[in-house]
C-alpha cells in the first residue's frame, strides 16, 4: 500500500527553494518494517549507480549516550541514516561555488519512533546552496525524491 503522508517539519516562510534561511526538512510517514524500508532505499540508490558512503547508525548510539546526558528513554526504535553523492550534481555544485562542497554528501533519515511502532519516517533535507545553485538544488531533491519513488514501498 503507498500511503504517504507529507509533513514539512521546517516552515517554507513563502521563499523558494534556495531562498529559505535555514535548509528545510521534508519526513514521510509509511507504514510498514523498519528494515525492509531501509532495504529498499539502499536498492533504489544503488539502482541508479549511486554508492552509498556510510550508514550511520543513529538510533544505536543515541541509545548508547542517552544516560551521559540524563535521558532514561529512547526516541527512535531504529534509526538509520543514509550518506551518498551524486558525482554530476557535485561537479555542477562545485563550479557554480567551491564552497557549495559542504552540500554532498545527501542524506536520507529512515526511523521509527518507540511511541509509534509500525510507522516508519523517511526524513531528507532540501539544502540551501550559495547564489546560482537554485537548479542544481533542484536536481538533489528530484534525486531524492526519485529515489524515494523508486523504493516502492
Amino acid at each position: 500500500m503507498k500511503l504517504y503522508s507529507f509533513v514539512l517539519l521546517t516552515s517554507l516562510m513563502g521563499a523558494g527553494i534556495s531562498g529559505a534561511s535555514e535548509s528545510q526538512i521534508v519526513t514521510r510517514k509509511i507504514p510498514g518494517g523498519f528494515h525492509d524500508i531501509v532495504h529498499n532505499i539502499r536498492m533504489a540508490i544503488a539502482g541508479r549507480g549511486i554508492h552509498i558512503a556510510h550508514v550511520l547508525p543513529a538510533s544505536s548510539m543515541l541509545h548508547r549516550t542517552a544516560s551521559a546526558f540524563g535521558y532514561e528513554e529512547d526516541v527512535y526504535a531504529n534509526a538509520e541514516i543514509l550518506e551518498f553523492c551524486s558525482a554530476k550534481i557535485s561537479q555542477k555544485l562545485s563550479r557554480i561555488d567551491p564552497a557549495n562542497i559542504v552540500l554532498c554528501p545527501f542524506t536520507i533519515g529512515v526511523y521509527t519512533l518507540v511511541k509509534e511502532p509500525g510507522m516508519v519516517r523517511v526524513s531528507y533535507r532540501i539544502p540551501t546552496g550559495k547564489p546560482g545553485t537554485d537548479e542544481a538544488i533542484e536536481d538533489i531533491v528530484d534525486l531524492i525524491t526519485g529515489i524515494l519513488e523508486d523504493a516502492s514501498w
